[in-house]
């Protein structure tokens, strides 16, 4: 088939207008530095260890590129990923350069700060403790908790060994008791006072809370 250069005239003259007007979009913009915050990802934690402590939850990244580019990134465009595999028990310094972070294309990271991170860690520990119901409230007048009870009795608890030996018991949602005259029975979430340590499988409880007539 003979080639016919003035084929789709139109088109072709369209196209390379529109292509004209993006590259003097792009070129007309200024090029930029901004300063952004970003969230540090922690990855390859060894089995056996935990973190604890405060650990940086963000860097701050210095950013080069068009006005345009940076004015469209959002918290979830760039990220620093901290590398653990050679983490061991105590206090640790990480460095961390332009490489670990991850930004759109088209995007110069300039610098990055702190460049050295500090994060603690711990052994990871397991212990079974008594699950304590929270009972909220009072009965009708007249009447009284006689017994709580709660099924399961204890859970397994997971976390820095620290944290662990100081756990005294697992606790529940509220058990609402207010106003009742005859046994309350709920399901209800188990918890953990102390947010680094956690159930070793999550689970939840039966809670019964027997309330019988005050004796005279």
């Amino acid at each position: 088939m003979a080639y016919h250069p003035f084929r789709n005239l139109g088109l072709k003259l369209l196209s390379t207008l529109v292509a004209i007007m993006l590259w003097l979009i792009v070129a007309g913009e200024r090029v930029v530095e901004r300063v952004m915050r970003a969230p540090v990802e922690f990855q390859n934690l060894p089995a056996g260890l935990e973190l604890v402590g405060n650990p940086p939850d963000t860097v701050e990244v210095r950013l080069r590129g068009s006005s345009g580019a940076l004015s469209r990134m959002g918290a979830g465009d760039m990220s620093a990923v901290l590398d653990l595999s050679t983490a061991r028990p105590g206090r640790r310094l990480f460095h961390i350069t332009s490489s670990q972070v991850t930004v759109p294309y088209g995007i110069e990271i300039v610098q990055v700060g702190p460049s050295t991170l500090t994060v603690e860690f711990e052994l990871s520990g397991i212990r079974r403790v008594r699950v304590e119901p929270d009972i909220d409230g009072r009965p009708a007048q007249g009447y009284e908790v006689t017994e709580v009870k709660s099924d399961p009795e204890t859970v397994e608890v997971a976390g820095p060994e620290t944290a662990l030996k100081l756990l005294q018991s697992a606790i529940t949602e509220p058990v609402s008791v207010v106003d009742q005259t005859r046994t309350v029975r709920e399901v209800v979430t188990i918890g953990v006072p102390d947010a680094s340590l956690r159930l070793r499988t999550p689970q939840t409880a039966v809670v019964t809370v027997t309330i019988t007539p005050r004796q005279p």
